[in-house]
């Protein structure tokens, strides 16, 4: 939707978003949510983070409307990647899908 929108588009991993943030490789922040209510947004898993983190340096973090909705997705083994487990059997995971996030942390909903 945004490529064909005309909004160059660059997919970061998790664990890089603090990073180029900080380091200005990134203009506008798009959180994606399903819900509202008048306090907070349901949002994927990960977005507070996100949120936080552009809040805190200083960038624009925007609500974007999506269908998904990841309390009724079928969700396998989370510790699973193309079908090999990616850490040792056993280990136990906290891996939650959906975040509340409040409100205030965006300037705008689209």
């Amino acid at each position: 939707m945004f490529i064909t929108g005309g909004y160059e588009t660059v997919v970061i991993a998790d664990n890089m978003i603090g990073f180029c943030m900080a380091q200005k490789k990134v203009q506008d922040v798009f959180v994606f949510y399903q819900r509202l209510t008048s306090e907070d947004a349901s949002c994927q898993g990960g977005s507070l983070l996100v949120a936080v983190l552009a809040k805190e340096l200083g960038l624009d973090c925007n609500l974007y409307p999506t269908d998904f909705d990841p309390e009724k997705a079928a969700i396998g083994d989370t510790l699973c990647y193309a079908g090999k487990h990616i850490v040792p059997r056993g280990a136990k995971s906290f891996i939650p899908g959906v975040d509340r996030v409040a409100l205030s942390y965006f300037k705008e909903r689209w």
